[in-house]
């Protein structure tokens, strides 16, 4: 394996901000939008009347307003109102870790996390990393970032918050998993090494079983999963699995690519209002038609979903572990021209057959659960149980 690429982490990955930071892709979209007369008179006609109650604010309300405060408010309510998490407004702030996260450039603390109604749940935990060092584990909900809530939050704030200069302090509160009050965490950041695979030779009944575990669909995870595919078949591997779990996604073309490693023909489809249908294929060349299997859990998501259709649908692949996350929205980001973006929903995205997995999430073909609490991975001895029994 190659050496470690050096990040600077909070690799705290949000759901549908890597898709472009999280898909599915990452899109400087077109800053100029078209709109048609009508279209472009109801925005108008909302414009005016937002200008206006400012207006009346700041001339008759009782006590001095702070416009930026008011417009702030109305972008977020707007795009509350469209009751899609993946549609939110980034401000220079936002946008500017947005764009160092593509780059590859972080400091933090080390874990992945995805949002949810009380919090931020982790998904995973970097080795060696100040999360690991302080004892926070996947499904540990981070409830506070220096006394700041995260429950009403946007991911992309928390995310924000948490990053910071190295060697400096940040303090979360955290709702363990396994239950018991809010704990109070003081963790300094710092740089961390992470793979983007990792690949190791297991057996199971005398054969020879190819692992290789994909971190995050970024612009050279296909190029990273070919060579570990490549290197395990040079060392005898008589099949494989390629291990998605927590991977919440990444850019598209590189879905499309990883599915090439393995077969060829439809990967998937997506369509929006906006954005004609668009059904994007693959060419290979295949790596490997060896078995395979797929390892995937709720934490799952995006491009890791159209990798894990593709494969399913194709009956490439036996996918095994639990049902996935369930997002299946194509995002763009948009320069506002201040320095903040705004980062919306542009399509659906469809599996081979058809299948809209977005809410729902797509269910393995054997189902096994990891028990957090045993050392024992359920999940990858059921894969090399399976494995071994085709022979």
């Amino acid at each position: 394996m190659r050496a470690l690429r050096t990040v600077v982490v909070v690799l705290l990955v949000a759901l549908g901000f890597l898709g472009g930071y999280f898909v599915g892709w990452y899109l400087h979209g077109e800053n100029v939008v078209r709109l048609s007369s009508g279209e472009a008179n109801a925005a108008k006609k909302a414009g005016d009347l937002q200008q206006r109650i400012i207006e009346e604010l700041q001339g008759r309300y009782y006590k001095p307003v702070d416009v930026d405060k008011l417009s702030a408010a109305g972008v977020n309510g707007t795009l509350k109102s469209l009751n899609d998490p993946y549609t939110v407004y980034l401000s220079p702030k936002d946008a500017k870790a947005l764009d160092e996260k593509m780059s590859g450039q972080f400091f933090g603390i080390g874990a992945t996390l995805t949002k949810a109604k009380n919090g931020a749940v982790i998904t995973s935990v970097i080795a060696g990393s100040p999360a690991e060092k302080a004892g926070l584990k996947p499904g540990d909900i981070i409830v506070t970032v220096d006394g700041q809530t995260t429950a009403e939050a946007a991911l992309e704030a928390t995310v924000a918050r948490i990053k910071g200069n190295e060697g400096t302090h940040v303090k979360l509160g955290i709702k363990p998993k396994a239950g018991g009050p809010v704990e109070t965490l003081d963790i300094v950041r710092r740089r961390i090494e992470t793979p983007e695979t990792r690949r190791k030779m297991e057996r199971a009944g005398g054969e020879k079983v190819g692992y290789v575990q994909l971190f995050a669909f970024d612009a050279f995870a296909a190029r990273d999963v070919r060579r570990d595919v490549n290197a395990l078949a040079k060392r005898g591997a008589q099949s494989f699995i390629l291990d998605l779990r927590y991977n919440l996604g990444g850019l598209l073309g590189q879905a499309v690519d990883v599915t090439g490693i393995f077969q060829t023909g439809v990967v998937t489809s997506t369509k929006g209002l906006h954005s004609p249908l668009d059904v994007l294929q693959t060419k290979g060349p295949v790596a490997t038609g060896k078995p395979l299997v797929l390892l995937v859990n709720a934490y799952s998501a995006s491009a890791s979903e159209i990798v894990t259709g593709a494969l399913k649908d194709h009956q490439r692949a036996e996918v095994i572990g639990t049902r996935t996350f369930g997002k299946g929205l194509v995002q763009t980001t948009v320069p506002l021209g201040n320095g903040a973006a705004l980062h919306l929903t542009i399509a659906v995205y469809l599996t081979p057959n058809g299948t809209d997995i977005n809410k729902k999430g797509i269910v393995p073909n054997i189902v096994v659960r990891d028990h957090p609490k045993t050392k024992k991975d359920e999940q990858l001895q059921a894969a090399l149980k399976y494995l071994t029994g085709k022979k």
